[in-house]
């Protein structure tokens, strides 16, 4: 036990103790804070926690949820963080702070994997600082205080536990190195697909690669490492067996398996820029309801890696710096739209909507990056430059440790709070997509008109559905006898249908014999056919084989990991060397207690009684605000303003504009903000953007009136818009009428003033003419068809000089003497863009319709300024009589 004692390195300690500066705060009331995600993960434990208490030992079904009709969330969705926090409330914890705590857990875990991991890599106080790099990214910051996806958080705090395990396990490949890997290999699997899958990326070929960095002398055991990190992943698949078994065999009977037809135009929206990946996110704005911190890695962790990066290649680490490099290279790349032939290429990774995922990632690489950059500095010197490194990092993340939304609280937490926030947010079963819906019914069950608080104090409750029990008398008779238990009287045989989905696994008796049960075909309910007579009835979801066989595989796999850590030799290989550790116990001391008190003087003095480190603007001022407009929609809603950067954008890229949103009234009634691209005349739209309600949360019932919301709209805009000018157009829908409320001119748009150009250079245009108007104007192609009783002119125009000034076109249609029989005049593109506005480079294609005039034989073309002389026209050099250009209409035509 001494032996043990003298080699423990205390910066496992202090890596434990990093996180708790962001900790604290996430305590500071009796609720989980109002994240986009935070709410129904609640719920989930909660469910997980009844389910336990009621003897279900591996929960898959909860069967209030999707407005009572029950749905399989467990089956599909990971329950690792759910499980964990159902045990918290089996101990008798609140819910609320059941999840508290286990995000506080996923932080600590990941804080002290990513200092084990730098470890091997690094020496104490690099990897200290790694580890404090990878707990304030604001990508974790963002996790905690934006999204709150409690699954995603544990998942990537494993990430790095994996890496150090392969690590291991390349290094001395015994067979307790297999656990390394493949207990936190399970718990990502058992915690969240999406960062399974993107991990899997990284954590595979890492893998196969690191055996071969760590001996390429030595061929004779390579075989011996690869089979024991390979085989540390396959172990953890098979730990993981009991949820991955049945989700591959039965995730055919749900809608997941059902590709959405808006994946691959929602994934594209959600590219990264990569002007976004390293900025440094502002300070909070406590006034703001809807402050919504970036995706990024943040510029001090960017800093710290490029110094990382030199420092390695410095120290001549050339492999470390390539892999990590490599690594980040490619998470950088993911996150940015030039990787979607990846994604599509890639089976399910479309299915993951979001490639800001990756940050979760990336900050794995970026940290031991970082870390390696106090190789830069004199070893002697290494503790202070640490403690100097730890106060900027934490510099660039105190703006983001705080909350802003309020905490929701809950008296007595029951699966009627559950059906209410299904009811109020649409989020069914607690899934923003509804994609675990059983497959069976036309209809997908959302049904509201239905008695549910008898849900609080009988959650396992299975009723004969509503639309039975509205005909009850005299046809039939039902009494709820607890649970999933039903006495039903009929008077004739019939079907009796029951609130509840059917799914592979249910199982009914009657009068206690086994019934057959089928699914109904307006939302696939349970049903059951029922001989005249009373009769009771009861439900089970006893599970499907698939399940069981998962389950199975799980046990074995449990006794196989007793198998490979039963030995009598101390685990001493998961610790570096006595020479070293690297800090001794006054050094870890001073760290240690410099972490403590500056997270309790964060948490009791900065938090509560000042404003340092953030914001607090004037309700009616907003301080990221640039532009004020406070317009009226309808008496609702004020638009403040707006913050836009950007004054061109590339079709296909987005168009970010931030909006700022003041309820004028106490709102009764849900809107939301329809914000688009659109040219000039307002007749066409190149990119649209319309969230659910201003702010993007989810619901505008009960804005407070002192205060604002803030919304960023990235607008995608087309692939194939031209290169013209547009302008920015603002609406609020309402969400029940779909009518848009009336600004005080009566209008229902309003339409911001900066001009925003769309990059590129235009048409491709053929070059069979050579005509020149002065000043910059050539006219490359014309185009004659006709088109019913009219004729359609296509002219293509290349533009070489801003021409300065709005020209009009003219198109006269000339008989065989020249005589003028029809004619257009206007300008060349129409409303849609103006001359003055043209840019060197460009080609442009516009269309001018002429009647149809069968004596018509020939076609003058040329351009003047409103009110003025004809501009000068040439052809190959050469003067035009009248300054115009006579094309017969047998020309060559202008492409497509």
């Amino acid at each position: 036990m001494k032996r043990w004692f003298e080699r423990f390195d205390p910066g496992f300690l202090i890596a434990a103790l990093l996180p708790l500066i962001g900790i604290l705060p996430s305590f500071s009331a009796d609720g989980v804070i109002r994240t986009a995600d935070g709410i129904l993960h609640t719920h989930r434990i909660f469910a997980m926690s009844t389910l336990l208490a009621h003897g279900n030992l591996w929960p898959r079904w909860v069967p209030w949820f999707h407005l009572g009709y029950g749905y399989p969330i467990f089956n599909y969705y990971p329950p690792g963080v759910f499980y964990l926090g159902g045990l918290l409330g089996l101990l008798g914890l609140s819910i609320p702070l059941a999840f508290n705590i286990v995000a506080a857990m996923a932080w600590i875990i990941g804080s002290i994997g990513t200092y084990g991991l730098a470890r091997r890599l690094l020496p104490g106080t690099g990897a200290l600082l790694a580890a404090m790099l990878w707990s304030y990214a604001p990508s974790r910051l963002f996790e905690v205080w934006d999204q709150g996806s409690l699954p995603q958080m544990m998942a990537a705090a494993l990430v790095p536990w994996v890496l150090w395990g392969i690590l291991i396990a390349a290094t001395k490949p015994t067979r307790r190195s297999l656990v390394y890997i493949g207990l936190p290999f399970a718990g990502i699997i058992l915690c969240h697909q999406p960062i399974t899958l993107i991990g899997g990326l990284f954590l595979g070929p890492a893998a196969l690669i690191i055996p071969l960095v760590n001996a390429p002398r030595d061929w004779r055991t390579l075989f011996r490492r690869w089979m024991a990190t390979l085989g540390g992943m396959a172990l953890g698949v098979g730990l993981a067996a009991i949820f991955l078994i049945p989700l591959a065999a039965e995730l055919r009977y749900v809608r997941a398996s059902d590709q959405a037809s808006d994946v691959i135009a929602y994934l594209t929206s959600n590219f990264l820029q990569p002007s976004e990946i390293f900025a440094q996110p502002p300070a909070m704005d406590l006034t703001d309801l809807r402050f919504e911190l970036p995706t990024t890695l943040g510029l001090v962790g960017g800093i710290f890696g490029v110094l990382g990066l030199m420092a390695l290649i410095y120290r001549k680490k050339y492999r470390w710096a390539l892999a990590l490099s490599a690594a980040m290279a490619f998470a950088l790349f993911m996150m940015l739209q030039a990787s979607l032939p990846v994604w599509e290429f890639v089976p399910l990774m479309v299915q993951l909507r979001f490639p800001e995922r990756f940050l979760r990632v990336a900050v794995v690489f970026l940290a031991l990056l970082g870390g390696a950059s106090l190789w830069l500095i004199p070893e002697r010197w290494r503790p202070a430059g640490l403690a100097l490194a730890l106060l900027v990092v934490l510099a660039g993340a105190l703006p983001m440790v705080y909350p802003n939304q309020a905490f929701v609280t809950w008296k007595n937490l029951s699966p009627t709070d559950e059906i209410d926030m299904e009811k109020t947010d649409h989020i069914w079963g607690t899934t923003s997509y509804d994609e675990f819906n059983p497959l069976w019914g036309k209809k997908p069950g959302w049904d509201t008109n239905m008695p549910y608080e008898e849900y609080r104090t009988d959650p396992l409750l299975i009723q004969v559905d509503i639309i039975d029990r509205m005909q009850q008398a005299p046809d039939l008779q039902v009494e709820q006898l607890g649970g999933a238990t039903n006495r039903v009287t009929v008077t004739s045989a019939r079907p009796v249908h029951f609130r509840q989905f059917y799914f592979p696994g249910w199982t009914a008796t009657m009068d206690g014999k086994p019934v057959d049960v089928y699914p109904e075909d307006e939302v696939g309910a349970i049903t059951i056919d029922v001989p005249a007579g009373e009769h009771i009835i009861t439900l089970t979801y006893t599970g499907t084989p698939e399940q069981t066989i998962g389950a199975l595989v799980t046990l074995i796999s449990i006794g196989l990991v007793g198998v490979l850590l039963y030995r009598r030799k101390p685990l001493s290989e998961i610790a570096p060397p006595l020479s070293e550790v690297a800090f001794n116990p006054r050094l870890a001391g001073i760290f240690a207690g410099g972490v403590v008190l500056v997270a309790l003087v964060n948490t009791y003095v900065i938090s509560p009684d000042t404003r340092w480190f953030r914001q607090q603007s004037p309700p009616d001022a907003p301080v990221y605000m640039q532009t004020p407009v406070n317009m009226s929609f309808g008496d609702s809603f004020q638009l403040q303003g707006y913050t836009l950067d950007q004054d061109h954008i590339a079709p296909g890229g987005l168009l970010d504009i931030e909006l700022f949103w003041r309820a004028e009234k106490v709102l009764d009634r849900e809107y939301r903000p329809v914000v688009q691209l659109v040219n000039l005349p307002l007749s066409a739209a190149w990119g649209v953007s319309e969230p659910l309600i201003p702010g993007g949360g989810s619901t505008a019932k009960g804005y407070p009136l002192d205060r604002f919301a803030s919304e960023i709209h990235e607008i995608p805009v087309f692939a194939d818009a031209p290169p013209y000018i547009g302008h920015i157009s603002v609406q609020m829908v309402d969400v029940a009428t779909s009518e848009p409320l009336k600004l005080p001119d009566g209008t229902d748009r309003l339409i911001l003033p900066p001009l925003i150009r769309i990059d590129g250079s235009g048409a491709n245009l053929p070059q069979h003419l050579n005509v020149s108007f002065q000043p910059g104007v050539e006219l490359w192609c014309a185009g004659i068809r006709p088109n019913g009783d009219s004729l359609s002119v296509d002219l293509g125009w290349h533009v070489t000089a801003v021409p300065g000034t709005d020209l009009n076109l003219f198109v006269h249609g000339l008989d065989a003497n020249g005589a003028l029989l029809e004619q257009f005049d206007g300008p060349p593109l129409g409303a849609e863009y103006p001359t003055s506005l043209w840019l060197p480079g460009q080609n442009l294609r516009g269309q001018v319709t002429l009647p149809a005039n069968p004596a018509m034989t020939q076609l003058a073309v040329g351009l003047y300024p409103p009110g003025g002389e004809r501009v000068q026209a040439t052809r190959d050099g050469q003067p035009l009589a009248d300054n115009q250009v006579v094309l017969t209409l047998d020309n060559l035509g202008c492409g497509t």
